[in-house]
């Protein structure tokens, strides 16, 4: 199954599956399951605006987990670097993602003061990064631009 949502008329961001699966993994369905996270790795596409959510880092040993809180190590920064060189500069970082133990997930203040810092210090192509929060039954998405505008992306489709 991919994920497609909708950034503006003319864009659309894509999970491929198995980036939904290696985030979908990290669920928090019980009550001693500690909040999950990664970066977001893909393609910005070239024949359209449409941006692709290839792959995505899972949680690492260095980082700090707990039940309500997940805090990313420079790890993952490290796996992405190394992603972005054996795919010869084509991987591109598009954002971060974590989980939150809420059905239906919202981002937090820590999370939007992540995702600021996170677009002043990040190294990245283009003018915004997104930030799925995957909840125990939905994944919802939002983006955050260089200028400071934030907004949800409407998921436009499910395809088997």
């Amino acid at each position: 199954m991919k994920f497609v949502f909708r950034v503006s008329s003319n864009q659309r961001l894509i999970f491929v599956e198995e980036a939904v699966q290696q985030m979908l993994a990290f669920r928090q369905h019980s009550w001693w399951q500690a909040e999950a996270g990664g970066a977001l790795l893909g393609r910005h596409l070239i024949d359209t605006d449409d941006i692709v959510v290839d792959e995505v880092t899972t949680p690492q040993k260095s980082d700090r987990r707990s039940r309500f809180s997940f805090f990313r190590s420079k790890k993952h920064g490290v796996i992405a670097q190394g992603r972005w060189s054996e795919e010869a500069s084509t991987l591109a970082y598009l954002g971060l993602w974590h989980t939150h133990p809420e059905r239906d997930p919202t981002p937090s203040g820590v999370d939007r003061q992540d995702w600021k810092q996170a677009l002043s210090k990040d190294t990245f192509y283009g003018d915004m990064l997104f930030f799925p929060i995957v909840g125990i039954e939905r994944i919802r998405v939002w983006a955050m631009t260089t200028n400071g505008a934030f907004f949800e992306l409407k998921e436009e489709e499910k395809n088997g």
